[in-house]
């Protein structure tokens, strides 16, 4: 019984760590950083409207207001949930 338990633990550890993560430049010349197989992503200089899919769309630069918005988006569930600054 513990074997089995530890080899579906170590299966799902390798799974986990697989899915690895990439950084790309983009077309405006930030760069956008995928982790986890997307579950997990930032855009930097992105400016680039969220999907219309997204559960929660979060302005940061509203909620935190700097004056200088940085372009930085972050979407993390495969796009649920979308954190931008613009």
């Amino acid at each position: 019984m513990k074997t089995k338990l530890l080899l579906a633990a170590g299966l799902c550890a390798s799974v986990f760590f697989a899915t690895g993560c990439a950084t790309r430049v983009t077309a405006s010349g930030g760069r956008e950083t995928t982790i986890l197989g997307g579950a997990v992503t930032v855009a930097t200089d992105s400016f680039q409207p969220t999907t219309p899919a997204a559960v929660l769309d979060a302005d940061t630069s509203k909620l935190a207001s700097t004056g200088n918005p940085t372009g930085k988006k972050t979407t993390l569930l495969w796009g649920l949930i979308s954190l931008h600054d613009y």
